[in-house]
């Protein structure tokens, strides 16, 4: 409409509207006065769900598949969903909002939040006999392509930052590349990219649909998928599944702190006043119970702990924060080899012994960083007996060594099966 025809409109409405005056009152009210009454208008504040798990059913959006007939296949999922939901939840405690804020962070669905309970418990410490380890279940090549970082002191698959920045950007490769199909791009995830693809190109040459309920794939990726959203109808409606969902609060559980040197994950828990099996889980990257010497140099601690840490580490002197062990040079040494053979880099270990110059001295003494292990190597060896439910995990967290001394001292193979009621040596600090 023309202006000069509207203005007579606006004019006539506010005459006969019957407004002398107004007023507006920012509260948690809002106040409209005229001549004749006040009329309040109550302020909607969207306030912070106080539960965890109802902000993820905000997110879920693969509902449309939650009625698909295969999901009450019980071939999907056997077990008791009770006692499952109870202990993803006591696993998953630490990691879980801060998947659900980078998977917000990428507006994508909030699902991808349980994948990690399907694929490994959220046990960050998780290892399959296919080499997959972490929270996201990542084999080494996968991880090696995603930038995580792995070497015998640090693995990066284990990092619960690290690890969900890298399945967050891997999963949205795979949703691309898979024509924005999260079903296709998860059993890709699974089972492989190259599988899933010649899956489809398999369906399409014999005039066949090529949406996952349609392709044949490996059993194991099958099945995969179904029970991600067989999880997810679960936490969406709980009680049409007479499930009660653990409390889960909506809020961090855990902040970063910086260091500038190496320090033993067991001193760190002692001074921080958490249990080693705390920090442990907040910190499962580190393989051998000691920060990495070069990077990263970061300790996760629950939120609440971390001024008073580094308070605490303040007055504790550097060189007591982490176990340094010497090495004596022998003729035909070189510093790169030395370095190698620690797993550290050259720069690295000059600076920690303050060396300018790619020169060293036969019996010239070196510093190397060392680990919560080296005290035990020469510790009286006592005998475990493997119970029902170990693993060499398990074990190594449990007794404070590494996999790698336990399958050394015992000449295990790493994927071999350990036998119940097997004794093992084990030499502990």
């Amino acid at each position: 409409m023309h202006l000069k025809l509207l203005a007579p409109l606006i004019l006539f409405f506010v005459i006969n509207s019957g407004c002398s005056q107004h007023s507006i009152k920012m509260s948690n009210q809002l106040e409209y006065q005229s001549s004749k009454t006040t009329h309040k208008v109550i302020a909607v504040k969207l306030k912070k769900p106080a539960d965890l798990w109802s902000r993820l059913r905000k997110g879920l959006t693969l509902q449309e598949h939650y009625g698909h007939q295969e999901l009450d296949d019980k071939k999907h999922w056997d077990q008791d969903h009770q006692k499952y939901i109870n202990k993803i939840t006591e696993n998953g405690k630490p990691y879980i909002y801060h998947i659900i804020n980078k998977l917000e962070n990428k507006n994508i669905p909030l699902e991808l939040a349980l994948l990690p309970a399907i694929e490994s418990t959220y046990n960050p410490l998780s290892y399959s006999s296919q080499h997959a380890s972490g929270l996201w279940q990542f084999i080494p090549a996968t991880a090696r392509k995603q930038g995580l970082k792995q070497d015998i002191w640090y693995d990066a698959r284990r990092d619960p930052i690290k690890s969900t920045d890298a399945a967050i950007e891997y999963l949205l490769y795979l949703y691309n590349r898979f024509d924005n199909d999260w079903l296709l791009a998860l059993a890709a995830y699974n089972g492989g990219e190259g599988t899933v693809r010649r899956a489809i190109k398999r369906n399409k040459k014999n005039g066949m649909p090529a949406d996952f309920w349609s392709l044949k794939l490996p059993k194991e990726t099958t099945s995969y998928v179904p029970r991600l959203l067989i999880l997810s109808r679960i936490i969406a409606s709980p009680k049409n599944y007479n499930i009660n969902l653990p409390i889960l609060a909506n809020k961090p559980y855990f902040e970063v702190v910086f260091l500038t040197t190496q320090i033993d994950i067991s001193k760190a828990a002692e001074i921080a006043g958490i249990s080693i099996d705390a920090m442990v889980m907040l910190n499962p990257g580190y393989k051998l119970g000691v920060t990495h010497p070069e990077r990263p140099k970061t300790l996760l601690l629950p939120v609440g702990y971390k001024d008073n840490f580094l308070k605490s580490l303040e007055q504790i002197p550097q060189k007591e924060w982490s176990p340094i062990k010497r090495y004596i040079v022998k003729q035909g040494d070189t510093l790169s080899e030395i370095a190698a053979q620690h797993g550290i880099s050259t720069k690295a270990l000059m600076r920690i012994n303050d060396i300018n110059r790619d020169v060293i001295q036969i019996q010239q003494k070196l510093k190397i960083p060392g680990t919560g292990i080296d005290k035990a190597q020469g510790a009286p060896e006592t005998l475990y007996a493997v119970k029902d439910g170990d693993s060499l995990w398990k074990i190594s967290r449990e007794n404070h060594v590494s996999i790698k001394n336990i399958v050394d001292w015992n000449g295990l193979k790493l994927n071999s099966p350990l036998k119940i009621g097997k004794k093992i040596i084990l030499r502990k600090k």
